[in-house]
C-alpha cells in the first residue's frame, strides 16, 4: 500500500479522498498548508494531494516548502478552476500532475497511479546511480573454493526472505560484499541499501545518525536531518561491527526492528519503517553476548539466520584466482601492462596466515603493482613480515641471504614448499597443483626437476 498525503480545507474533499483510496491505499490527512509540512517532516509519504487555494500557506507556497526540504514524493495540484498559469507555475515548481474539481474518482485513481509510477521510477533511477557508485568503491565476489561456494549458496536462499541475517567473519573476509549480494538478490534489490559502519561513527553522533534528528534537537542541529534508518525505507540496513553500538542504543534498535517504528531525536511522532535488517562483526557474537557487550535480546533477534565467512588461511584454493582479479583490477585503473606474480610469490602466499584477510592482499597487489616496473613480480618485493612467516613454516630463511646465496636459497624453499603441498595432499597431484596455483602438468615438471620422490612426502 502506498502512503498518500492529502491536504485541503474543505473537509467534504478529504471525505472524498478517503473513499477513494483508502480501500487501497493508507491515507493521512491536513487541514491546512501547516499541518500538511508537519506531516511531510514526521513521516515518508509517496504522493501528496495538495489544494493549490487555501487560507494561510497556499498550495503553491507548500510546494516550493516541500522542494525545498526534498521531500521523497510525487505532488498532484488540485484547483477549482483550470487557471492555466496557475497550473504551469506550479508544473515549474515541481508537481508533477494536476486535478480540477470536481473530478470522478476514476481521474483521481488514476492520477494517484501516474504518480506512484512517477516516483517508483524517481526512486529506482537514485538506487541505480547508488549501486553502481557502491560498486565503484566495493571488491567483486571472486572464489573457487567449496567453503565460499557453500556460504553464497546459503546467501541465495536466504535472500529471498526478509528475515534478519547474522554475517561473522574475521575483518577483511568480505562480509559488506555478503550483505550487498543478499540485497541484490533479494525482493527489495530496487530500493535502497544503506551501510552503516557502527565502529566509524563518534558515540555521541550515533543516535542522530541512525534515526536521525529534528531541527533545534540539541545544540548545532540547525536543519532537520534523515537518519539511516529512514533512508533505507523499503530497502535494505546493514549494521557494520554491531558488537560496537553503546549499549543504550541497542535498546533502542530492539525496540525498532520490533515495531518497526522509529522517532528521529526530538521528535514526538512515529515514523514508520518498511526495511530488512542485516548484521555484522568480527567478534564471535556469543562471547558479546558472554562479556555483557551486546544485548542477548537483540542477539536473539536479529540472528535469525547466522552465516560465517571463512578466513583466508581456511580457503587457500581462492588465493591465486583473487591475486590475479586484484592484479587485473589495478592493472586497468593505474594503465599498466598486465603484470604476472612470479611462483616464488605464490608459494609465500599458501604459507603466509593473512590476518588481514582478501583486504591484506588487495592493498598487498596494489602494493606491489606501484613499486614494480614488471613484466613479473618478484619475491624481494615482498613485506620482510611475509618472508619471515615463511621462513618460520619451511625452515628456510630467506630473509638474510647474500646474493650468492639467493638463487640457491629460493630454490630450497619451493622444494620443500612443493613436498609440504604434496604431504598435505597425500600425494594426490591435482589437489596439491590447485592449492598451489599452479597446472598439474607444472607441478609434474617441478617434481621431474628437482628430483623430489614420493618417500620425500611420506608415500
Amino acid at each position: 500500500m502506498a502512503r498518500i498525503l492529502a491536504i485541503d480545507d474543505e473537509k467534504s474533499i478529504l471525505d472524498s479522498y478517503r473513499m477513494a483510496l483508502e480501500d487501497m491505499h493508507q491515507v493521512e490527512f491536513a487541514e491546512n498548508g501547516e499541518d500538511g509540512l508537519k506531516s511531510l517532516d514526521e513521516s515518508l509519504f509517496d504522493v501528496v494531494l495538495l489544494d493549490i487555494s487555501m487560507p494561510g500557506l497556499s498550495g503553491l507556497e507548500v510546494l516550493k516548502e516541500i522542494n525545498r526540504h526534498d521531500h521523497d514524493c510525487s505532488i498532484i495540484m488540485v484547483t477549482v478552476h483550470k487557471d492555466v498559469e496557475t497550473i504551469v507555475e506550479a508544473m515549474k515548481s515541481g508537481a508533477d500532475d494536476y486535478l480540477t474539481k470536481p473530478f470522478k474518482v476514476t481521474e483521481l485513481r488514476h492520477a494517484v497511479d501516474r504518480a506512484l509510477k512517477v516516483i517508483e521510477l524517481e526512486r529506482k533511477n537514485r538506487s541505480l546511480e547508488a549501486s553502481l557508485m557502491a560498486t565503484g568503491n566495493r571488491q567483486e565476489i571472486v572464489y573457487l573454493s567449496r567453503s565460499m561456494e557453500e556460504v553464497f549458496q546459503d546467501l541465495r536462499k536466504s535472500a529471498v526472505s526478509d528475515s534478519s541475517i547474522f554475517l561473522m567473519g574475521e575483518s577483511g573476509t568480505g562480509k559488506e560484499l555478503a550483505a550487498h549480494f543478499v540485497h541484490e538478490h533479494s525482493n527489495r534489490s530496487e530500493g535502497p541499501i544503506v551501510t552503516v559502519n557502527c565502529a566509524a561513527i563518534p558515540d555521541t553522533l550515533l543516535e542522530s545518525e541512525l534515526f536521525g534528528h529534528e531541527k533545534g534537537a540539541f545544540s548545532g542541529a540547525g536543519e532537520r536531518k534523515i537518519g539511516k534508518f529512514e533512508l533505507a525505507h523499503r530497502g535494505t540496513i546493514f549494521l557494520d561491527e554491531i558488537g560496537l553500538l553503546p549499549m543504550d542504543l541497542q535498546a533502542k534498535l530492539l525496540r525498532t526492528i520490533e515495531t518497526r517504528v522509529i522517532e528521529r531525536v526530538g521528535g514526538t511522532k512515529p515514523i514508520h519503517l518498511d526495511v530488512r535488517w542485516l548484521a555484522a562483526t568480527n567478534r564471535d557474537p556469543a562471547v558479546l553476548v558472554e562479556e555483557g557487550i551486546f544485548r542477548e535480546d537483540l542477539f536473539f533477534r536479529l540472528n535469525v539466520i547466522s552465516m560465517s565467512l571463512p578466513p583466508l588461511r581456511e580457503r587457500l584454493d581462492d588465493l591465486p584466482l583473487l591475486a590475479k582479479h586484484f592484479l587485473d583490477q589495478f592493472g586497468r585503473d593505474m594503465k599498466k601492462p598486465p603484470l604476472t606474480l612470479s611462483e616464488e610469490i605464490l608459494e609465500v602466499f599458501q604459507v603466509y596466515p593473512w590476518p588481514g584477510n582478501v583486504r591484506e592482499l588487495r592493498n598487498l597487489i596494489e602494493r606491489l603493482m606501484v613499486l614494480e616496473p614488471g613484466p613479473e613480480i618478484s619475491v624481494e618485493q615482498l613485506p620482510t613480515r611475509m618472508l619471515e612467516a615463511y621462513s618460520e613454516a619451511v625452515g628456510v630463511d630467506i630473509t638474510d641471504v647474500t646474493d650468492s646465496r639467493y638463487k640457491e636459497a629460493i630454490e630450497e624453499f619451493r622444494r620443500n614448499f612443493i613436498i609440504r603441498a604434496m604431504r598435505a595432499a597425500n600425494g594426490n597431484q591435482t589437489h596439491a597443483a590447485r592449492s598451489l596455483g599452479l597446472h598439474r602438468n607444472t607441478l609434474l615438471h617441478h617434481l621431474r626437476e628437482m628430483h623430489i620422490e614420493s618417500e620425500e612426502y611420506g608415500l
